[in-house]
């Protein structure tokens, strides 16, 4: 599970800068392009790594939700 949450993440890592290198060609030429390539990459790992938390953080939410609740016995005084 969490090899292929990683790979995801580089795998969009990867695509969202090459499509950024393509939408502007001229911006990402140079090693101005690197420095903005290596900055935007270091987001994205920092963007996916919340999206994981919140979606664990949801999901308990969800299971605490609908899961069964403990039910009290009634105690009986003589």
């Amino acid at each position: 599970m969490k090899k292929s949450i990683w790979v995801f993440a580089m795998v969009s890592l990867f695509l969202g800068t090459i499509s950024l290198a393509a939408a502007f060609p001229g911006v990402m030429s140079g090693f101005g392009g690197i420095v903005i390539g290596i900055f935007l990459a270091y987001c994205g790992i920092i963007l996916i790594a919340q999206l994981i938390s919140a979606m664990v953080a949801v999901r308990r939410v969800l299971e605490e939700l609908t899961g069964e609740k403990p039910v009290s016995k009634q105690v009986t005084l003589r």
